[in-house]
């Protein structure tokens, strides 16, 4: 099978799914963090491309039919509106005979209950490393170190780089600089760098709440 977070048992009555084994590892912490555990896995559907078959297969699991309450489904809108990245989340859904909520960011109530939410807000552009700066940005500790990467990005501009994704790079800039873990944002979240308490982060915790 593909999809290796389709060979662990459904055990849980919430399922959230993620695009990536990065994001995977960042929800895992974020659901402990606030009190999900033991009533929400995190699974891996791969790639945008992999949703829909995933989907279906996930839905014909005889303790999927059984047992999930909820499905929350989560994605990058990346340099596209929140909404196109919404539209076709719910394509999938529709195609794997599941219902889709009206709106992006609130869970629809069903048998079983939906959502989806559009990283960074279901509203702008972006991608998970794009909330994760808002974090360091909006927390007044982190001013100096989040102004020191955006010089080096400065400085790389100037010497002719082309940054292709400056999300991750001021997320990863930072991250490298701090010299303990993997720059990426998931096993920054297992050495507990992120705050779960920012507001940035709230209304995203409030979804995975509602599931």
């Amino acid at each position: 099978m593909r999809w290796k977070s389709l060979e662990r048992p459904i055990q849980a009555p919430k399922q959230l799914l993620v695009e990536g084994r990065t994001p995977e590892i960042l929800f895992r912490e974020w659901t402990e963090a606030i009190g999900l555990k033991g009533q929400m896995e995190v699974r891996d559907f791969l790639s945008l491309s992999d949703l829909t078959d995933f989907l279906k297969l996930f839905a014909t699991y005889k303790e999927f039919k059984e047992n999930v309450t909820g499905i929350g489904i989560i994605r990058d809108a990346e340099d596209k509106p929140a909404e196109s990245a919404f539209a076709s989340v719910c394509a999938s859904l529709r195609l794997a005979a599941l219902a889709c909520p009206n709106v992006n960011g609130v869970v629809a109530e069903g048998a079983p209950r939906i959502g989806v939410f559009i990283l960074p807000d279901c509203d702008q552009t972006g991608m998970l490393e794009t909330l994760c700066w808002r974090v360091l940005e909006a927390d007044p500790a982190f001013g100096s170190r989040v102004g020191c990467v955006a010089q080096y990005l400065n400085c790389l501009r100037q010497g002719g780089v082309e940054l292709k994704n400056e999300a991750k790079t001021k997320v990863w800039a930072y991250l490298s600089a701090q010299g303990q873990f993997d720059p990426l944002v998931g096993r920054a979240a297992q050495a507990k760098v992120w705050d779960w308490s920012s507001p940035v982060f709230q209304p995203l915790s409030d979804f995975l709440k509602s599931l």
